[in-house]
């Protein structure tokens, strides 16, 4: 007959140890802050596994997302054993069944193990479970522990949330707590502290961050993933446009050829905000000059987007953005309606999300506009498009990403919304389009069509 030790050919590291001593002893709840790369999964499902042996029940294994836990935890292949973590951890010896689809393993003693999502929490209330472990807890939806909370109370067992941290959130206040109650196990581990990596390594690490990221961003994501500060992106504002901005911005351009004429278009939401059009040349060398701006209040749709029509035909508008989100959809269609036969190529512009170092496209736009504004590239007159765009505020969110500051709270400060901002914002990521494409005959479908025009 084979015997098998459990935990399974793992050796922990010290800082692992008191964790497993902890469930060993009987523990209830741990709260892992741990660095990136310092085996927080590895002592999680060891100490599943241990648990799941000795005690039978069910055990569920909660990452973020459903689909991120199979690429992470079900199919995922262990850099030092070369096993699939599940046969590393739960050994065949000592399994049932296993059952691929549902991401579960029955053990031989009948203990359930099953790898789920916090995406999809709900379908567990009802369940009986014995133990719980969040994984990556910081992404994960808070929620699901307000949900199975009560399953554990009532079963009296056990949870362990480990995570990296993503700044100030429910992660931090769970760890907030552990800290202060003698019966939870709250653990920080740090890389420059472990060992898991030398000085020397990590001297390399923050240097390819910043090199990627630039000082100040990059400088916070090593402190954030290696050295578990949580302040490391705390909401400090910082001005987007630096100091000089609007000197630079108000300069002469140099005579060079236009390729096209854009337009950002920002549409009034609330009474008191306005409507803009941000009018400017893109020219040859890339750069940005202001034409025009014409602004007013309102939020009378069929006013506006006759206004639009108008402003646009007598500046000799090509290329025009308009912010689609909200109410812009069906007045886009309208004024592309009106516009029909003059040769203006509509795009329809949306707020999106990005995966990068800007959280949404907005952001980025703004950036990009700052730095070739800071090129001697930008060259705007308008007060107070200037003015605005000054103003604008930026931090950094959970995940790193650098984040305009919530409008609610410009118009908190400011009793208004950056209207003429955005409209310039808008125009300067317009990307000029060849002259053909200027006419009527030429002239790519970009307006929706669920909306009547008429």
């Amino acid at each position: 007959m084979t015997s098998v030790m459990l935990p399974n050919n793992w050796k922990p590291r010290a800082y692992q140890l008191p964790v497993l001593r902890y469930f060993d002893q009987g523990g209830k709840r741990a709260v892992l802050e741990w660095a990136r790369r310092h085996g927080k999964d590895d002592t999680s499902l060891h100490i599943t596994a241990t648990r799941a042996w000795d005690v039978p029940g069910t055990y569920w294994y909660m990452l973020p997302q459903y689909a991120q836990a199979r690429k992470v935890i079900w199919d995922a292949v262990d850099v030092h054993t070369g096993l699939r973590r599940i046969d590393w951890v739960f050994p065949k010896e000592i399994r049932r069944s296993t059952n691929d689809s549902e991401m579960k393993i029955v053990l031989t003693n009948g203990s359930v193990w099953q790898v789920i999502g916090s995406d999809n929490y709900n379908s567990l209330v009802g369940s009986g479970c014995a133990g719980i472990v969040f994984s990556e807890y910081a992404l994960c939806k808070p929620e699901a522990w307000a949900y199975l909370k009560p399953v554990l109370d009532e079963s009296g067992g056990w949870a362990i949330w480990n995570s990296t941290v993503r700044g100030q959130n429910h992660f931090t206040e769970m760890a907030k707590y552990a800290k202060e109650h003698p019966d939870w196990l709250y653990s920080n581990v740090k890389a420059s502290q472990s060992g898991v990596f030398s000085p020397e390594q990590l001297v390399k690490i923050k240097q390819e961050y910043v090199a990627m990221y630039g000082r100040e961003q990059g400088t916070g994501m090593f402190l954030q993933e290696y050295e578990n500060d949580e302040n490391a992106f705390i909401a400090t504002f910082n001005s987007v446009f630096g100091q000089g901005a609007g000197e630079r911005l108000r300069s002469t351009p140099p005579s060079v050829p236009v390729v096209c004429r854009v337009a950002g278009i920002d549409l009034a939401r609330f009474g008191g905000d306005n409507n803009v059009i941000f009018i400017a040349d893109r020219r040859e060398d890339g750069s940005m000059v202001e034409a025009d701006v014409a602004a007013w209040n309102g939020t009378d749709a069929v006013f506006t987007q006759g206004k639009i029509a108008e402003v646009l035909s007598n500046a000799g508008v090509n290329q025009c953005a308009m912010d689609a989100d909200g109410v812009g959809g069906p007045i886009l269609d309208n004024v592309r309606a009106l516009c029909n036969g003059r040769g203006i190529v509509f795009e329809e512009y949306h707020n999106t999300t990005t995966s990068g170092p800007y959280a949404n496209k907005t952001t980025q736009g703004y950036f990009e506009l700052a730095r070739d504004a800071e090129n001697g590239k930008v060259f705007i007159r308008d007060d107070r498009v200037i003015s605005e765009l000054g103003s604008r505020m930026y931090e950094f969110n959970a995940k790193g990403q650098r984040i305009l500051q919530q409008k609610k709270e410009w118009r908190k400060e400011s009793g208004k919304s950056p209207d003429f901002a955005d409209a310039a914002v808008m125009a300067s990521m317009i990307l000029p389009l060849p002259r053909h494409f200027h006419t009527a005959a030429g002239l790519p479908s970009f307006a929706r069509t669920e909306y009547d025009v008429l």
